[in-house]
């Protein structure tokens, strides 16, 4: 194996890692007390500057067309959206099978595809969906510290659907402009989302601590801004569908801090649903050769948002 590969999938590695490492932001979040909005406000906003900043160190040019923006905010919208429904999971299941179940969102894209604008469903397709519903039902099978909920898996499928729905219009609406440009506006709008609800419900923006402004900073750095350079530079090196097969690591993670650090306990039916909703993952990659833009997502979203245009 070349060098150049390596760094490519190392980087892809790291990618998908970072991603998976938001259960061990949000909870601690979550338990101070801090509103899931101001969290989420504070996560994409500075994962705008951040990324903002860097687009101005590559010398590269933020401006748009204006006829792009109305678009854009609707898929800053979903976007934003995808993350709420997610964290409103965390609330009512295990962290670790909300972090795997936000993963089924390549599926949903092939069935809206398929009703929505007359694509077929390849036998790939329709072997993935099997296996992610198998996946599903296996984590529900019995009750354990390893916490399935009905109604949390519903919020957290609609999260699924939101980021669907934000990569359909990725694919679909015709937009010239890169991945990592289309990332800074999408955290931007998500932002403007988050802070227009916040103010909309009474809700301060203003921390208690110095202490949390930055944890969110940490937040946003390592789970958005690392992922979407890092995914950048694999799909540079290595190509897109190799990054995705690496972005399976990122339910792993995510159930490795539940158990490690949450002290959830696991379970053979969340093992056996992990490795269903994995291989479904796996069997629904792209096959394409062409490269295209990649763009972060807030569950996920991450190496698994590949595009092809």
């Amino acid at each position: 194996m070349h060098q150049q590969q390596i760094k490519g999938y190392l980087a892809a590695a790291i990618s998908a890692i970072s991603f998976g490492l938001i259960p061990l932001f949000v909870v601690p979040l979550k338990r101070a007390g801090i509103a899931m909005d101001v969290i989420l406000f504070y996560r994409f906003f500075l994962g705008a500057v951040l990324i903002g900043l860097y687009l101005i160190a590559r010398k590269q040019y933020l401006g748009i067309p204006w006829k792009s923006l109305p678009l854009l905010a609707v898929m800053g919208v979903f976007y934003a959206l995808s993350a709420e429904f997610l964290f409103l999971g965390y609330d009512l299941m295990s962290v670790g099978v909300a972090s795997t179940l936000i993963y089924t969102y390549p599926i949903i894209v092939a069935v809206i595809l398929h009703f929505g604008f007359g694509d077929k469903l390849s036998t790939l397709t329709k072997i993935s969906i099997g296996l992610a519903t198998l996946g599903v039902v296996c984590m529900g099978w019995e009750e354990s510290e390893m916490r399935f909920d009905v109604y949390g898996t519903f919020m957290v499928l609609l999260g699924s659907t939101a980021y669907a729905l934000y990569m359909i219009l990725v694919n679909k609406g015709n937009l010239r402009i890169t991945g990592i440009k289309l990332t800074f506006y999408s955290l931007f709008f998500s932002a403007i989302f988050y802070g227009i609800k916040a103010g909309l419900t009474s809700q301060t923006l203003v921390l208690a601590s110095p202490y949390w402004l930055s944890f969110i900073g940490g937040f946003s750095l390592v789970t958005t801004v690392l992922s979407v350079l890092m995914m950048v530079i694999a799909i540079q090196l290595i190509g897109s569908a190799p990054t995705a097969v690496l972005g399976s690591l990122e339910p792993v993670v995510a159930v490795a801090i539940a158990v490690v650090i949450f002290g959830e306990r696991i379970t053979w039916n969340l093992i056996l649903g992990l490795l269903f909703i994995i291989s479904a993952l796996m069997v629904s990659i792209p096959r394409k050769k062409e490269e295209a833009p990649v763009i972060d997502s807030s569950v996920s979203p991450s190496s698994e948002t590949v595009e092809y245009q």
